[in-house]
């Protein structure tokens, strides 16, 4: 039998069928052509054939519009199927124009479903539409909104994630202002924490990370913004490890967030519930920067206790061994913090380096003016030895070796106390180092 045939025994057969059913399936009220039309384009769309069912469908869709709320989305089905198969960029353009009129004629004639329908359409307009310009981005994203503020948490998270990304779309284009953007974050965030709270799914999961990420990526978040959107929720969340990592992570992307008092306040409450060497030395280096050193030498040194890697605990006794040095003007700590990351991390020449400078810085202490010019013999040894087992110090190295051997003592220095060329010789006081005397 040919397929023109076998359509028209369906149509008389399904004609058969209405003609005893009309009023199981539509009531008195429903006219015999709606249910015709109906049974026709549904057997067709059951089929996938989106073909046939065109017709039928639009005529059922101009006469009983009413009367059924699936003639509206299996119609999107049906000039979906006509769009994404189309080349020419005009039609398909009126395809998705027409997908729009269909949500839109949905929720005048079913407006109980409004937010759920522009939640639809939203998605629909940014995802067949989005290049064609940044108007139907922005009606996307305010479609959006509105369908969000009417489902509030039920809404899908495609329309949360889809929203974000419209958002950062205009943010980045300057079509949309930060705080804007911010807040249907925060209220995406919520929604999303709620729906997994109640029922945890993969694909809300996915969701809530993909909308962390991309915001994260835009760089709305500065620190100013992070204080003020998170610093009224804190007091009610500081024990939640969770919040307190998110915010951490935001302040941290933003960058240079580390002079806000909001900052801080989150990464010791957040060591404060988990320590961690990573943390207390970010921590060591937060209050160096806002020239609290005794904070920062504090968690330096929880750094350094809770750190097992040698190489990375060289590096954190370095910067403690810096701040002795530089800023707590101590040489005698500086160069106990400097020698023990030199044994941890031997082929390192910065931390030598450091011992032969807090040698040099250190000598006040040492008694006349003889043994003072003494220490630069110790400090020269340090520089050499930085020089011969690391390599990428070795220029500055060699400038401090000539640049300080300038003072050493004099041949007739030596003489006077009675030190040969050669001998050696122990600096004495704090230093405590033997080396060979040499004059300048």
């Amino acid at each position: 039998m040919k397929t023109k045939e076998m359509k028209l025994l369906l149509v008389a057969m399904l004609g058969l069928f209405l003609s005893s059913s009309a009023f199981s399936q539509g009531g008195p009220d429903v006219p015999e052509e709606c249910l015709k039309n109906y049974s026709l384009y549904y057997e067709f769309y059951k089929h996938k054939n989106y073909q046939d069912a065109l017709d039928p469908w639009r005529k059922l869709y101009r006469q009983c519009p009413e009367w059924k709320e699936s003639t509206f989305a299996y119609g999107v089905n049906i000039y979906r199927y006509y769009l994404e198969k189309e080349q020419d960029p005009a039609k398909k353009a009126a395809y998705a124009d027409t997908m729009m009129q269909i949500y839109d004629d949905r929720i005048e004639y079913f407006p109980r479903s409004k937010g759920d329908v522009l939640g639809r359409k939203g998605v629909d307009l940014l995802r067949y539409r989005r290049n064609d310009g940044p108007e139907y981005i922005k009606e996307g994203y305010e479609t959006l909104k509105e369908s969000v503020e009417i489902e509030e948490n039920e809404s899908s998270p495609v329309v949360l994630t889809t929203m974000i990304s419209a958002g950062i779309s205009l943010f980045m284009n300057g079509m949309l202002d930060g705080e804007d953007l911010i807040n249907s974050y925060v209220t995406s965030t919520n929604i999303l924490d709620s729906q997994l709270a109640k029922r945890p799914t993969s694909r809300t999961k996915k969701a809530k990370e993909a909308i962390d990420a991309n915001i994260k990526d835009s760089k709305v978040m500065t620190c100013e913004a992070v204080a003020n959107i998170y610093g009224p929720k804190f007091e009610e969340n500081k024990n939640d490890l969770e919040f307190l990592k998110f915010i951490s992570g935001f302040l941290n992307d933003a960058g240079d967030c580390e002079m806000d008092p909001f900052y801080a306040k989150v990464n010791e409450q957040l060591y404060s519930i988990e320590p961690s060497a990573e943390a207390a030395y970010s921590l060591g280096r937060l209050f160096l920067k806002k020239n609290d050193y005794q904070r920062s030498k504090e968690y330096f040194l929880e750094a350094i206790e809770l750190q097992e890697d040698d190489e990375t605990k060289a590096s954190y006794l370095y910067a403690l061994a810096g701040l002795e040095q530089q800023y707590l003007k101590n040489p005698v700590n500086a160069v106990n913090y400097a020698s023990q990351a030199s044994e941890l991390d031997p082929d390192w020449g910065d931390p030598l380096i450091l011992m032969g400078i807090a040698y040099i810085t250190g000598n006040s202490s040492l008694g006349d003016e003889f043994e003072r010019r003494t220490a630069y013999w110790v400090a020269v040894d340090m520089f050499l030895k930085a020089k011969r087992v690391d390599p990428s110090v070795a220029d500055r190295a060699s400038s401090l070796i000539r640049e300080y051997s300038e003072y050493f003592p004099t041949k007739e220095e030596l003489f006077f106390h009675s030190i040969a060329e050669g001998d050696r010789y122990t600096v004495g006081g704090w230093i405590n180092r033997t080396t060979n005397a040499r004059p300048k």
